[in-house]
């Protein structure tokens, strides 16, 4: 059943969804497409079982990149379907670290992004950009109706997706010196000292205790550095129930694990925003846990970037913190061998 709403929007029910019983949903996911351009379409889910589509009625038909399934719910939610069932199993890698559920995933390139996030269990959303520029008005979009669901809705408390918008950042140097940064070098780095001192330098400027408190650079899937401020003393109660050291080593499995995953996601991304030539498939990928977040971004086809934060409140902050990060060690040139 589609229902025209006033906004260049349309609402695409399935038989069971019935808009008398939960219409306040409804309302809010159509005020959120239509108050947010780059959204393409926004997808409802209940028990892995799609409810609704909330689409745009000026975009262009996505028969064309993923062929005609015969029905327009079914296409416009085939993506954020196939993300959310990937975000199933990345979830139970995450568990181990001790940071509750996988709450939000952002997966996204130079041409598109895709949203999948948790408003309580059994209930999921799912959102679509096709444009280059539409990835962070939709994930705004997104954190704010997810908290106004849970709200407004089912009277439940904010989870925070995405962290405080009123969150200070983290200073720019491990304060002088005092917090415990500790860097570690892999088999992916050339030991010449210079070049191990350049990265020293860019994690000391980087990674702090209040937003991004672990960042691990990877070439080819091999490690070249990882450094942390794990072993502060402001950072002590983070650690009751996992020890820093499962914890580091927890992280270099994860981005292990995570590989396989990354070419599901990727399928998933690919069916709304083909990768252009030469460029990786996926270039961010954010994994918003109730504890923090756990954030990938590619520098180039061969190497990529893993930041944490285990701080709820400074998501966001880590986030903008690691991409300075990335963008710094792209200016760091391997020595020759």
């Amino acid at each position: 059943m589609a229902a025209p709403a006033p906004h260049g929007t349309q609402t695409l029910t399935e038989h069971h969804w019935a808009p008398e019983r939960h219409g306040r949903i409804t309302s809010l996911c159509d005020e959120t497409v239509a108050s947010t351009p780059g959204i393409r379409s926004l997808s409802h889910f209940g028990n892995g079982i799609l409810d609704f589509v909330v689409c745009r009625t000026d975009r262009r038909p996505l028969g064309a990149l993923i062929g005609d399934l015969g029905d327009e719910r079914d296409e416009e939610s085939l993506p954020g379907s196939r993300l959310l069932l990937s975000t199933q199993d990345i979830g139970v890698l995450l568990q181990p670290l001790g940071t509750g559920e996988l709450m939000r995933t952002v997966v996204s390139n130079r041409e598109g992004c895709l949203w999948g996030g948790r408003v309580k269990p059994g209930e999921y959303l799912a959102a679509v950009t096709d444009t280059a520029d539409g990835a962070d008005a939709m994930d705004t979009s997104m954190n704010a109706l997810v908290t106004r669901i849970r709200r407004e809705v089912h009277r439940l408390s904010d989870e925070l997706p995405g962290g405080d918008s009123t969150a200070k950042p983290g200073l720019s140097a491990v304060d002088g010196g005092r917090m415990p940064l500790r860097v570690d070098f892999g088999t992916a780095a050339t030991p010449e000292p210079a070049y191990e001192e350049r990265l020293r330098a860019l994690w000391l400027g980087h990674v702090n205790t209040t937003d991004l408190q672990y960042a691990a650079y990877y070439r080819d899937w091999t490690l070249v550095c990882a450094g942390d401020v794990f072993e502060s003393d402001d950072l002590g109660p983070k650690f009751l129930s996992v020890s820093v050291r499962a914890r580091r080593t927890a992280y270099r499995e994860l981005s292990r694990s995570l590989r396989g995953h990354l070419i599901r996601l990727a399928d998933a991304l690919g069916l709304v925003a083909p990768a252009q030539a030469g460029r990786p498939a996926v270039e961010r990928l954010v994994l918003d846990v109730q504890e923090g977040a756990v954030y990938l971004v590619w520098t180039s086809s061969r190497e990529f970037l893993v930041g944490v934060t285990l701080d709820q409140t400074q998501v966001a902050n880590a986030d903008a913190q690691l991409q300075r990060l990335a963008g710094a060690v792209r200016g760091v040139t391997e020595p020759p061998r």
